[in-house]
């Protein structure tokens, strides 16, 4: 018999997190990558998607891990300036 895990703490759960978006359409993704290697910071990306900071974050892991991306310099928020 396996061993007996108590205590765990699923992800993306709760009702706060209904703002995260796991699917995207392949025009997005285009986006997000160009975006994302003219240095934009996710919350930039974030607002051109129309989707949440999180949303954003979890296209740039899977990305990287699915190695369509590169770490780039400033990670997540990037290295472009934003001037308000």
């Amino acid at each position: 018999m396996g061993r007996k895990v108590e205590n765990r703490y699923i992800l993306f759960t709760g009702e706060v997190h209904e703002i995260v978006k796991f699917d995207f359409t392949q025009r997005q993704i285009e986006t997000f990558i160009t975006l994302w290697n003219l240095g934009h910071p996710i919350n930039k990306i974030a607002d051109r998607l129309n989707t949440s900071k999180v949303s954003v974050a979890l296209i740039a892991m899977d990305l990287e891990m699915a190695g369509r991306i590169e770490p780039r310099a400033g990670g997540l928020l990037g290295k472009k300036k934003v001037v308000s």
